[in-house]
């Protein structure tokens, strides 16, 4: 029997499944959420919704026996499944899953979805397997995705879905492929890799290559700006170079420029450098270097609501779309989705040039404070500011908290809209 668990910011209640589908898909639903730069996926809309509805289908006492999860309980499973996501995808040759055309995160993030909740389930190691040969078999994710339709903010919500339907499955006896990543035929990494192209197409060792030692969780950053990944270098790139020539980039003279070309590595080129086409809808909007470089260029910001549909189809923003080409440069190749140079050229001739290889978020990376900040930033007018404060201190010393309960209570709720 499967009971009503909670829809985060409303006050609606789903199954298991559902739920955590949709609060994964909310999560990726504004570009806002964290990255990992080697092995691109968004972490916490995998594997947090699985385990928030684990936690509350477990505290219901909807699985063998009802008991309470605790804070420590619920935090070291989140930590558990940043570890495996990124070691899966390590094992895939990382970033270069976006060059076949895989969206990367909704294949790696089955597995740690899955094993997050086997850990919050407290399975034993034979069970785990069959929850992460389940999981598996149902990873899945086309890049294609990013292009017209809304689909893409549902992927890593897929994932979070499919890994907790595997762990339960898992924990009632249902069978899984066994040794699902390393199986020749049909396995998970040799069917993932081919046509990689890749030499060794897959890493098998990366799965656990110094585990203990070296902690993946520590490479999961957060973003400061409200889109694709990719593009972060050159919204930097454009911020450098308003800060040095101030007034050939000042609002007013953007007409001037005659033309602006975006180096960038394969990934990032095959990921963010396709020519956009107007009308773009705004997943689109968000995933292309070009679209997000005129936006930098132009508002000096890129924010949710710039990415409302009244906001996309800004003739100021398109006359310097059409001005932006995007080429491949091998140098950044093994730089992952960073690594880019901006040059602008003047319709006089005059030239300026910037190169970021790793931009703000990953060097530096956002700093606790940075994080708080955005938080309330983000939910400030959203919801009600002594609600925000409980989920804050909660949040911050979860490891204290008794019943993870409480902090799913104070999640539940009306939210208003963000870019109302």
């Amino acid at each position: 029997m499967a009971h009503a668990i909670s829809w985060v910011g409303t006050r609606s209640s789903l199954g298991p499944l559902a739920a955590a589908l949709l609060n994964g898909t909310f999560i990726q639903g504004f570009e806002l959420d964290d990255y990992h730069q080697s092995a691109p996926l968004h972490s916490n809309a995998i594997v947090l919704p699985a385990l928030l509805a684990a936690a509350q289908h477990k505290n219901r006492g909807t699985l063998s026996a009802k008991s309470q999860v605790t804070g420590t309980d619920f935090l070291l499973a989140t930590i558990v499944g940043y570890e495996v996501g990124p070691r899966v995808g390590l094992a895939l040759n990382g970033g270069h899953m976006l060059s076949q055309g895989w969206h990367s995160g909704a294949v790696f993030g089955p597995s740690a979805s899955a094993a997050a909740v086997s850990k919050l389930l407290g399975l034993p190691p034979p069970k785990i397997e069959d929850a992460l040969g389940t999981a598996c078999t149902q990873a899945c994710g086309l890049m294609s995705a990013q292009f017209e339709s809304m689909v893409k903010r549902m992927h890593h919500g897929f994932a979070s879905r499919s890994g907790l339907f595997a762990a339960l499955m898992a924990s009632e006896g249902y069978t899984g492929i066994k040794k699902v990543y390393e199986t020749p035929y049909g396995g998970f990494l040799s069917a993932f890799s081919q046509g990689s192209g890749q030499d060794p197409p897959y890493q098998i060792d990366e799965l656990t290559k110094s585990l203990g030692e070296v902690w993946q969780t520590e490479s999961i950053r957060m973003k400061p700006y409200a889109a694709m990944f990719g593009t972060f270098c050159a919204i930097d790139c454009i911020t450098a170079l308003r800060n040095l020539n101030g007034d050939r980039l000042d609002r007013k003279n953007l007409s001037n420029i005659r033309a602006i070309n975006v180096e960038m590595g394969q990934a990032a080129l095959k990921h963010g450098g396709w020519t956009p086409t107007r009308p773009i809808e705004t997943t689109g909007a968000q995933m292309n270097v070009a679209y997000v470089t005129a936006l930098q260029l132009l508002d000096g910001e890129v924010a949710p609501s710039q990415f409302r549909l009244d906001q996309l189809d800004r003739q100021e923003i398109w006359e310097l779309v059409g001005k932006i080409t995007c080429t491949r440069n091998q140098a950044y190749d093994n730089t992952g989705l960073c690594g880019h140079n901006v040059k602008i050229t003047f319709e006089d001739g005059h030239e300026i040039a910037h190169e970021v290889i790793m931009p703000k978020g990953v060097d530096p990376p956002l700093s606790n404070e940075d994080i708080i900040s955005k938080w309330r930033q983000i939910t400030n007018g959203v919801i009600e500011e002594e609600r925000r404060a409980k989920i804050e201190q909660m949040v911050l010393g979860v490891e204290t908290v008794g019943d993870v309960g409480r902090l799913l209570d104070l999640l539940v709720g009306q939210t208003q809209n963000p870019l109302s």
